[in-house]
């Protein structure tokens, strides 16, 4: 649109100039032939006056042709504008799916299925934190531990889309728990993680208020059969984001043979881990390792039982009860596992 704008006003500029200097020359021209021919008869100059042509015709002439020509300029303008604002960043996500899938309304359901799977790649964390606390611990007979952690999950998502929220209906937190009785953890019959969510908010940068209060308030157990809870839908405004925090404890054991993990559903640029001790009489070892999902986990532990990375954690109230590790550019198909095990 600028350019038509533009060049339509250089071409009324060189019209005005160009019809200026030919009426101009042939002015010239009819005053240099009138004074060099003075013995031309009367009838011959009434003759030539009626061959020669009106300087004013001239110059109306070109005018109109101008204003033919700027007509076209204005329709072909106005044509690229309005096809211009129609930019196809901003159309809605479905109708930018046909710009990469032109066959894509064959079916419905394949339709559903490719904009559910590339919707989801439409979000991203850029950060997340994940704390671990040890607040107590049991020692058993085979000479491995149950541990009550504590656990935060923070995480930003941010919207990848444009100029389109994003929208997901299937949001679900889920844990590998296991319901099962106190009695049951404390004799150590069963290798599984029994806990509790204690707190699941979503909120805005912007705003304070949880967008969602239906999925905050009391303890809850973990009664499905897939430990998990639904968040239900999840809205994200174009070039915005949302928090999510989940609050939890639970009950693990860990061995030689026995580690804990954690994934994420979305890529994540940044993870951060903090593992902290609380126990005041215990120093505790903490290794952990990301894999992939298709590796063998036993294979990662070294002949210490550990993983190929850690640290030792002093007692309670040390500058070292805490440990801190950074995973950049974490994807859906890695796992990070990691293990904690009593050194005195």
């Amino acid at each position: 649109m600028t350019i038509s704008v533009l060049a339509f006003g250089l071409y009324c500029l060189a019209s005005f100039i160009v019809a200026n200097c030919l009426i101009m020359d042939y002015c010239s021209f009819n005053i240099s032939k009138n004074e060099a021919v003075s013995t031309v008869t009367t009838t011959e100059t009434e003759t030539d006056d009626i061959g020669q042509t009106d300087p004013q015709a001239m110059y109306d002439s070109y005018i109109a042709n101008i204003y033919d020509t700027s007509i076209f300029f204005i329709v072909v303008t106005l044509a690229i504008a309005i096809f211009g604002f129609v930019k196809p960043e901003d159309e809605v996500f479905e109708r930018k799916l046909t710009y990469l899938f032109p066959d894509l309304h064959r079916s419905e359901e394949g339709k559903q299925y490719v904009s559910q799977k590339i919707n989801k790649m439409a979000a991203i964390s850029p950060f997340s934190r994940h704390t671990v606390s040890f607040d107590e611990v049991i020692p058993l007979e085979d000479d491995s531990y149950l541990f009550k952690c504590g656990g935060i999950y923070e995480a930003q998502i941010s919207n990848l889309h444009g100029n389109n929220s994003y929208k997901d209906d299937s949001v679900k937190i889920s844990f590998a728990l296991e319901q099962i009785e106190i009695d049951e953890i404390k004799n150590a019959t069963n290798d599984f993680k029994w806990g509790q969510v204690t707190m699941l908010r979503t909120y805005s940068d912007k705003s304070s208020e949880d967008p969602m209060p239906w999925h905050n308030g009391k303890s809850r157990n973990f009664v499905n059969k897939l430990h998990s809870y639904d968040i239900k839908k999840l809205e994200i405004p174009a070039q915005e984001s949302i928090n999510i925090d989940v609050h939890s404890w639970t009950w693990s054991k860990f061995a030689k043979n026995k580690y804990d993990h954690f994934s994420v559903q979305r890529f994540t640029e940044s993870i951060e881990l903090y593992f902290i001790n609380n126990l005041a009489d215990k120093k505790l070892k903490v290794t952990y390792c990301v894999a992939s999902e298709e590796d063998n986990i036993d294979l990662l532990i070294n002949d210490d039982g550990d993983f190929s990375d850690g640290k030792e954690l002093e007692i309670s109230g040390h500058k070292d009860c805490r440990f801190q590790k950074q995973v950049k550019f974490f994807r859906p198909d890695q796992v990070i596992v990691w293990k904690v095990r009593v050194i005195t």
